[in-house]
């Protein structure tokens, strides 16, 4: 069987083009095609991650909104392939992310190194924090620093102000439909719907299965930052510090851009 990537030869393209040919290079599989090269188009309307996973979006956008997987920069395509076989149970899923830490951190250390912009320094060295803990092995350590750093990039991401009715409307921002030609930012925030579950201990709410902001930050069951649970915290961290970086380098170069006219 082949693969032909249908951008080949193509200088420019259109928005349809694109939504196009998405759907035909999400079919790669270098374990079928043999090694094929990203094509030059690939990253406007894909994460490079994604890259020979051979996972179609549908069943990515599961793995972020329902499991709350950072599956957006930091997530190997080897991983995101397993992820898909993987049974349909929450813990499956995590058992794919345990067994594929060393990947994982590997990829998010990676990620990290390109964040560079003087404008989130901070958040920066946050990351940098939670990298050096799960690193060294504490894992709950790295996940609590990373639950309590990602929020204000959040906020930031999704232009939602902080007040009453935030949380919810984060969440909300992770439900969003992606865009049909250019869907790799929602993709980024759809852990966001997992993450902000409502959860209240004090009414008597089940701990939400997935990993919650709300139980690491107001009732911290140890039970729910299980290895899975911190790994996937992390990513999350990553993730949107990587996704804020470049939304930093679309800025400046609109900047320069104006800048030359």
């Amino acid at each position: 069987m082949t693969f032909s990537d249908p951008s080949a030869g193509h200088y420019t393209a259109t928005f349809p083009q694109l939504r196009d040919w998405g759907l035909i290079w999400d079919t790669y599989d270098p374990a079928v095609h043999g090694a094929h090269r990203m094509p030059h188009f690939y990253t406007v309307a894909r994460h490079e991650n994604w890259w020979g996973s051979a996972v179609q979006m549908d069943l990515l956008l599961v793995l972020a909104k329902e499991h709350g997987i950072p599956v957006a920069w930091i997530t190997p395509a080897q991983t995101l392939s397993s992820l898909a076989a993987a049974g349909a149970d929450h813990d499956d899923k995590l058992a794919v992310l345990v067994d594929s830490e060393d990947g994982i951190q590997a990829l998010c250390r990676l990620k990290l190194d390109e964040c560079t912009d003087e404008w989130i320094a901070g958040e920066v060295e946050a990351g940098e924090r939670a990298m050096a803990a799960w690193s060294d092995g504490h894992r709950e350590a790295a996940a609590c620093l990373a639950v309590a750093g990602v929020e204000q990039m959040l906020h930031n991401l999704t232009h939602v102000p902080r007040g009453r009715g935030a949380h919810k409307r984060l969440q909300k921002a992770g439900t969003k439909k992606p865009n049909d030609y250019l869907p790799k930012h929602q993709y980024v925030l759809a852990p966001l719907n997992a993450f902000y579950t409502p959860y209240n201990p004090g009414k008597g709410d089940a701990v939400p299965t997935a990993l919650s902001r709300h139980a690491v930050v107001h009732h911290l069951p140890l039970s729910h930052l299980s290895p899975g649970h911190c790994i996937i915290a992390v990513m999350l961290l990553i993730s949107i510090i990587r996704e804020t970086q470049e939304r930093y380098d679309d800025i400046r170069d609109d900047l320069l851009m104006q800048a030359s006219d």
